[in-house]
């Protein structure tokens, strides 16, 4: 009897209502923040690549917008450029020289022939916005190859990328956190070079 008594005890507080439902209290939803692309836009795409060896010399991006540390941000964003193209295996050989800030068309030309490169690729970034863990990030990039031989434009293409910071929001029973990268900027311009990588690429005799 003392058992069945027991039992029905435990029954009861099981089934007695509670104002605070703690098994949720903690309980997080993560939403994880995505990096938005636009449509690759190519204005110049090449009528045929030499079937050569492509040795290719990257310089840090010019930024357009008028900022005191531009010339770092160009440095910064080129080598996260870089690091993505190697990844993806565009050319044999990527050179990249941060050694001063973007100097000209005509004096990367020479530049390039100087080191032996029969490609240039240049970057202009044409607006960025950087905003903490609540706000918009957002990056726009021109990209632009030469075949230095000749100084011929070969591609250019545009694109831009952002993603979302947002506010927690709770719920009734959860609360939802979106997580922004430790840097937005380094994953939007990730996101962009890969997908430029690609563009590129599919005009490559294989």
């Amino acid at each position: 009897m003392r058992k069945i008594i027991l039992m029905f005890l435990f029954l009861c507080i099981g089934c007695a209502y509670s104002p605070v439902d703690v098994s949720m209290q903690g309980v997080r939803y993560h939403d994880d923040a995505e990096v938005y692309v636009s449509e690759l836009l190519e204005a110049v795409t090449p009528a045929d690549v030499p079937d050569t060896p492509l040795r290719a010399l990257l310089l840090p991006f010019a930024v357009r917008q008028d900022i005191g540390v531009r010339k770092e941000i160009g440095k910064e964003l080129a080598d996260i450029f870089r690091l993505t193209w190697l990844e993806e295996r565009v050319f044999g050989t990527l050179d990249y020289d941060a050694s001063r800030p973007w100097p000209g068309l005509a004096p990367a030309l020479e530049q390039a022939r100087a080191k032996g490169a029969n490609i240039l690729v240049c970057g202009n970034v044409t607006h960025m916005y950087q905003a903490a863990a609540v706000g918009r990030t957002s990056v726009g990039l021109t990209v632009e190859i030469y075949w230095v031989p000749t100084s011929t434009l070969i591609w250019s293409a545009a694109q831009s990328g952002a993603m979302e910071g947002a506010p927690d929001k709770d719920f009734i029973v959860m609360r939802t956190v979106r997580r922004v990268p430790e840097d937005p900027l380094f994953a939007i311009m990730r996101a962009l070079s890969g997908s430029m990588a690609q563009g590129f690429m599919r005009h490559l005799i294989l």
